[in-house]
């Protein structure tokens, strides 16, 4: 069978923290070529992040529910733990709470005039802001300041997204399939 196969707990939070990745360069390549021409207009940029913001959910709810089918197997070596998912997502959201807190803090001490200076700021600056770049049409940045609630989507929404993937993975959840009884063909 899959013996050959050893799927742990750390390379589960691993490979999440690569769907990340992942999710965020989807977003950051469409936002980059597709959209770029909208995402300088006011209300184009936060309706684009919402989009983006749900493409992410997506990326993050797929890989969790592969997870949580995966571990409801009777040969894995894992077992489900309804929680798990959650825990997941709670891992991602640790990673963007230090690397926000590494932002707010260069932004605290490298700030000279509105723009940072130093390579290491920049670069620390570069890794946060594609790590957080679905997130960016709502951010608000302006020199290291964001809003609130864009800080709290930052913090649930990859808890949310990998809650609901390992829960429906471990229940056999198909939203494909619930969506077909409300579809019908007219004769």
């Amino acid at each position: 069978m899959r013996e050959a196969i050893k799927v742990t707990v750390p390379y589960q939070f691993v490979n999440m923290l690569i769907m990340h990745i992942a999710g965020a360069g989807i977003t950051l390549v469409f936002g980059l070529i597709a959209f770029w021409y909208f995402t300088e207009q006011p209300i184009y940029k936060e309706i684009i992040s919402c989009i983006f913001m749900f493409v992410y959910a997506c990326v993050i709810y797929l890989r969790a529910k592969k997870f949580g089918r995966d571990d409801s197997r009777p040969y894995t070596p894992l077992k489900p733990f309804k929680l798990k998912g959650f825990l997941l997502g709670a891992g991602i959201s640790v990673v963007t709470a230090v690397l926000l807190a590494i932002f707010k803090l260069l932004w605290a001490n490298f700030n000279v005039d509105g723009s940072i200076m130093g390579v290491i700021p920049t670069i620390v600056n570069f890794i946060f802001f594609y790590w957080s770049y679905p997130y960016n049409g709502i951010m608000g940045l302006s020199q290291g300041l964001m809003t609130w609630y864009s800080i709290a989507a930052m913090m649930l929404l990859p808890i949310a997204a990998s809650g609901l993937g390992y829960l429906a993975g471990c229940n056999k959840f198909e939203l494909a399939e619930k969506m077909e009884s409300f579809m019908y063909e007219k004769e």
